[in-house]
């Protein structure tokens, strides 16, 4: 006999039964009651209103810090599983699905029939995915390149129109990464993904390997070559411009001092320290457990940590939290914060830091980023310099060009700042 704690479905004339991790849940057959009649209307007029465009416009300030690293992995493997014959049409159902579970949190994703009229197949509680999928959102991942599907929609893929419940149980024949996509719904339906910000991180995770980000890339990339002879002052010009002139800046600033730290390990400058992978954006240092944005360790001990503040000179809060930090991290033998202009080094600052230094046996440096790149390079004559320049502005292009996702996991989308850095390289090509 067969285990009836084991995960199954269960069919019958007027419902389904799923069962799976020691709960039941029960889907009527049926036409749609009034309460998700209300909610199909809700969805419809909502994404009718532009929901996803506004959505889209809001991913490159979006704080991924609410997904867990498994909601993170789940989601890039289902983006990374797309190739030319299988996944886009599972992708393009479970960007659907976000997008429905973000507007109607109370909207099941696992019923995607529903219908006021009788003949037809439907759940009490299901609504036409296919409708709001051909209407909605097909052409608005094909209008902005996200994704490359049948412009009739995705359900043109007759397998996932099968009348059975999403769930890891649906037996219709899957091209792609079907486990991804299953575990994705099963973390929508039971509230350990965020739905509205899985949304925006498969929105920026679309972006970043559509076909003309790619391209303007891979442009990128293979411009950084004309300036393998450029000197070291010219590179740090040019990568001061960039981060001061493209948008986000604060970012770019971080991923600037990141770069430069991924040059000195490749030119084998940084002894038997490693670069610490960066973190994302908007979480916050202290949540994560890191000291700083920028970090070298040895032995997974961090030993030396740097914060980028931009447009910040004034750092007095900064240093009370560092004290926090360096209290509970002993080992950290270099700390301190980068700033784009010159510091703000009033007396309270400059008698705080040694305050600082004295009790925690930190040194602690506030640096402007010029002085930062002189302490940091002090030890390499011209020739050296000059290689760690060219380096330093592969670092950079590649690491917003996704080329470095492990030393660089960047989730934000990157194509304005690519453009950037090709306007930048243009301007400065003439100068050297």
């Amino acid at each position: 006999m067969a285990d009836r704690n084991e995960k199954h479905l269960d069919v019958y004339e007027d419902r389904y039964e799923l069962h799976q991790n020691g709960e039941t849940i029960v889907y009527y057959q049926g036409v749609q009651d009034q309460a998700t009649q209300r909610r199909y209307a809700l969805i419809n007029q909502t994404l009718a209103e532009g929901y996803l465009e506004r959505k889209f416009s809001a991913v490159q300030t979006a704080d991924f810090s609410g997904l867990s690293e498994r909601n993170k992995a789940l989601l890039r493997n289902m983006v990374d599983g797309i190739t030319s014959e299988v996944g886009r049409a599972l992708v393009g159902l479970a960007f659907l699905q976000l997008t429905i579970k973000s507007i109607a949190p109370q909207q099941s994703v696992r019923l995607h029939k529903g219908t006021t009229r009788r003949g037809s197949f439907s759940w009490v509680e299901g609504i036409s995915m296919r409708t709001i999928d051909s209407t909605y959102n097909t052409p608005f991942l094909r209008e902005h390149g996200l994704l490359s599907l049948n412009k009739f929609g995705l359900f043109m893929t007759r397998s996932l129109a099968e009348n059975y419940p999403y769930s890891s149980l649906y037996k219709a024949e899957m091209r792609g990464p079907f486990g991804d996509w299953i575990a994705i719904v099963d973390a929508i339906e039971d509230g350990t993904m965020p739905a509205e910000l899985g949304l925006l991180y498969m929105m920026a995770l679309l972006q970043n390997r559509s076909d003309q980000f790619r391209k303007c890339a891979d442009l990128a990339c293979s411009m950084t070559a004309r300036f393998k002879a450029a000197p070291f002052q010219t590179i740090q010009a040019m990568i001061t411009d960039f981060f001061h002139s493209t948008d986000y800046s604060a970012r770019a600033f971080e991923v600037a001092m990141h770069g430069f730290f991924q040059a000195m390990s490749e030119l084998h400058c940084l002894g038997d320290v490693e670069v610490v992978p960066m973190s994302q954006m908007r979480s916050a240092n202290k949540k994560h457990g890191n000291i700083g944005d920028i970090e070298l360790a040895e032995d997974n001990v961090v030993m030396e940590a740097w914060d980028a503040k931009y447009g910040k000179p004034y750092l007095r809060d900064e240093l009370e939290e560092l004290r926090d930090k360096l209290l509970t991290h002993p080992d950290v033998r270099v700390a301190g914060f980068v700033v784009d202009c010159a510091v703000d080094l009033r007396r309270d600052i400059a008698a705080r830091k040694k305050e600082l230094e004295a009790e925690t046996g930190t040194e602690v440096y506030l640096f402007s980023f010029d002085q930062w790149i002189d302490y940091e390079s002090a030890d390499l004559n011209r020739a050296r310099r000059d290689a760690l320049g060219y380096r330093w502005l592969v670092a950079v292009v590649e690491s917003f060009a996704q080329k470095r996702l492990g030393i660089a996991p960047i989730d934000e989308p990157c194509d304005a700042w690519i453009n950037d850095l090709i306007a930048v390289m243009r301007k400065w090509e003439g100068r050297i």
